[in-house]
């Protein structure tokens, strides 16, 4: 039986996870966007956008996945993340991860790629294999673009 100073902490250490993964996801898809083109956040191609998009809400469900965190918390920190990273107003980066479940579903690979890239990037030995996996998001882009 828990005790209501036990439901406290068991917040408290969840609320540090949120923050903790939020951080995380902020400082890796900073520096994956920073590996990219210039312009990306003013691109109109839906097929850039969704990648870029499902790329990003994969690397924050890996994130939440491996603090522990539930779905319901994985795709708040989505919203807020993707929100803040791309400048958009919380309503259309809901709308966004609210499709994003749908897609991982059938398999969309920029979801997968963004999954695997920052758990790479946190538990890379040197900077060169750091670069590499933040770097998969410019080597996604470049296959949608020769497509």
């Amino acid at each position: 039986m828990k005790t209501a100073s036990g439901n406290q902490q068991a917040t408290m250490h969840e609320d540090q996870n949120i923050e903790s993964v939020t951080k995380m996801a902020l400082q890796f898809l900073a520096e994956a966007i920073g590996q990219c083109p210039a312009g990306l956040e003013s691109s109109t191609n839906r097929d850039i956008v969704f990648a870029v998009l499902g790329f990003q809400y994969g690397a924050v469900q890996s994130a939440a996945y491996v603090a522990g965190l539930g779905e319901n918390a994985a795709a708040d920190i989505a919203q807020e993340v993707i929100g803040r990273i791309n400048g958009m107003e919380m309503a259309t980066a809901s709308k966004f991860v609210a499709l994003m479940p749908m897609l991982a579903e059938k398999g969309y690979p920029p979801i997968g790629i963004g999954s695997k890239a920052i758990i790479g990037f946190y538990n890379a030995t040197d900077e060169e294999e750091k670069l590499a996996r933040a770097g998969s998001l410019r080597e996604l882009l470049r296959q949608i673009a020769e497509a």
